[in-house]
């Protein structure tokens, strides 16, 4: 179902000089393992979806180059992940029908989440966060029927069209999840969408349902910097679910041209970076995907290297509140007993 990552692509450095493409590991345990990882990624080479939709391509090489900047990282200098185990499980099989190949990811999403805390998806374009989120559910309710979900999607598109002919694009994966109803609208945010990047027949359809809608306009009126509002928007998914996944495309970044639809107005990469912190810093927070980083379209390589940043940052979250909760004094139980002095 996977195709393994290549070998290529784990960057060793020297002596003294650990870089993640050493410390990552690219096997998942096996059914006799006393553990499961922690953190699984996982790739979706993929651009049909994109193409479908009249964007540029270039995306299917994203997982390979996201990788490739990512691998090259060293360790923190200042602290220590070595309690904390990452896999990466390799790229789903793409094939020539765009139903076929999403069927791939949902596959390979729902078997991950069944074996780890957190799933990491790399894209590949946008289309792919409706089978993977879908998959990531359906693995969480295999364990809990009584789990609840939320999503942000950091993205100046809404992607609410309307499937064609049947088939799925980069523009549909978030109406296919909302016709789902295992995500509750309520619990749906779009987070950055832009008033000119969306029409007013798919505004009128996320507001009927109830969806979150936080404009880019909107957040840069606001007086408090735009990675608190996001900090703020977690805090309250956590309260109202179980678990919490955030998609975040790249098209949402103007400081970056290799995308499939690139901005002149949009975040920062450090907006997305903090974004991305705060997200690995919350527990509840299981699913975490980076979508349509199309390196052909940059020859610097600096939209690849940006996606690894932000990488980079959800992970540094991630071992932060891995930390935490591996070190919470765990509760004794005091057994009470009956009081026996007299009252004078």
């Amino acid at each position: 179902m996977l195709i393994p990552v290549s070998e290529q692509l784990l960057f060793a450095g020297r002596p003294g000089d650990l870089r993640l493409g050493q410390w990552v590991q690219t096997e998942l345990p096996g059914p006799a393992a006393q553990a499961t990882p922690h953190t699984v990624i996982f790739g979706c080479p993929d651009d049909t979806g994109v193409v479908l939709n009249r964007g540029r391509g270039g995306a299917s090489q994203g997982p390979q180059e996201i990788r490739r900047a990512f691998y090259k990282m060293t360790l923190p200098m200042n602290t220590h992940w070595n309690d904390f185990q990452l896999v990466d499980a390799g790229d789903i099989d793409v094939t020539s029908d765009i139903l076929k190949t999403h069927q791939q990811a949902f596959e390979a999403s729902k078997m991950l989440t069944q074996i780890a805390h957190t799933v990491i998806v790399l894209g590949g374009g946008h289309d792919f966060a409706a089978p993977a989120f879908s998959g990531f559910m359906d693995g969480c309710l295999e364990r809990n029927r009584q789990e609840t979900f939320a999503l942000i999607n950091i993205d100046p598109h809404l992607d609410v069209r309307e499937l064609e002919s049947g088939k799925p694009h980069s523009g549909t994966p978030f109406r296919q999840l909302l016709e789902r109803q295992v995500l509750q609208p309520q619990r749906f945010v779009e987070f950055g969408c832009r008033e000119n990047r969306n029409s007013l027949v798919h505004y009128e359809y996320c507001q009927s349902l109830g969806v979150r809608l936080l404009p880019l306009e909107h957040l840069r009126s606001q007086a408090v910097p735009t990675a608190q509002v996001f900090q703020n928007q977690l805090n309250t998914l956590a309260r109202e679910s179980n678990t919490i996944g955030i998609t975040l495309d790249m098209d949402s970044c103007y400081e970056v041209t290799g995308t499939s639809a690139a901005p002149a107005v949009g975040f920062s990469i450090r907006e997305l970076f903090e974004m991305a912190l705060a997200a690995g810093r919350e527990r509840k927070v299981r699913y975490f995907e980076i979508a349509e980083v199309a390196p052909n379209l940059d020859p610097s390589g600096k939209t690849a290297l940006a996606a690894a940043e932000i990488l980079y940052g959800f992970l540094s979250g991630r071992v932060e509140a891995h930390k935490i909760h591996n070190s919470s004094p765990k509760k004794l139980k005091v057994k009470k007993t009956a009081k026996t002095g007299k009252k004078r």
